[in-house]
């Protein structure tokens, strides 16, 4: 099974202010007619550095769109520091990195627990390069199988200044969202990963503001 941790507000307490900002992000998604057509929609999160949040902002969300009757794929691409599977206590899995690596299928990474329609593929442990494991047919086969097999694909990726594994992945979503966090994020460091990802070939659709009053 999967239990869910206290960080996810949007299951614990539905009802809650912090829960009807995450149905709010989602209504901005859903206004981008990103769901509109065939095929799955795949959104990437990134931030400028670490503890901006996106890890947890990416779960609430994906919990909304399953709540809305959706069915929902989130993916822990962040190789070197994974936080998806601490979220929804993930276990029996290798996870992506063993997916990308050769040794599973996308069959075998998948985790299904209390939440119906919500599949959690966690980041696992590999000694290979992220970039290299990102960057591989395999990564772009994984999306499109997924695509397939859900209406959203969240992936979680590392900050994108210090490392380029969102802006190798980028390309391959359909649009990314930076998380920032209030009093904490510089405008230099946002106007840099915009200006990163813009350059990788993505499309950004706004930013997700952490911890906002």
């Amino acid at each position: 099974m999967l239990p869910l941790n206290k960080s996810l507000i949007a299951d614990l307490n539905p009802a809650s202010p912090i829960s009807e900002s995450f149905r709010s992000l989602r209504t901005y998604i859903r206004q981008l007619a990103l769901l509109q057509g065939s095929g799955g929609k795949v959104l990437l999160f990134t931030s400028a550095e670490g503890g901006e949040g996106k890890t947890t902002i990416l779960s609430n969300l994906a919990v909304s769109f399953v709540q809305d009757g959706k069915k929902v794929a989130v993916v822990d691409c962040n190789l070197r520091k994974p936080g998806l599977h601490t979220v929804f206590a993930v276990e029996g899995s290798e996870g992506l990195a063993a997916y990308l690596g050769g040794r599973q299928e996308v069959k075998d990474i998948g985790v299904y627990g209390t939440l119906a329609n919500l599949c959690v593929i966690p980041a696992g442990i590999t000694n290979v390069s992220p970039p290299d494991l990102l960057g591989s047919d395999r990564m772009i086969s994984l999306l499109e199988e997924l695509r397939a097999t859900h209406d959203l694909v969240l992936l979680d990726t590392p900050p994108a200044v210090e490392y380029s594994d969102a802006r190798i992945i980028a390309p391959q979503a359909d649009g990314v969202i930076l998380v920032a966090r209030q009093g904490k994020s510089k405008r230099e460091s946002l106007r840099k990963v915009k200006s990163l990802l813009e350059q990788a070939g993505s499309t950004i659709l706004g930013i997700a503001m952490n911890q906002a009053k």
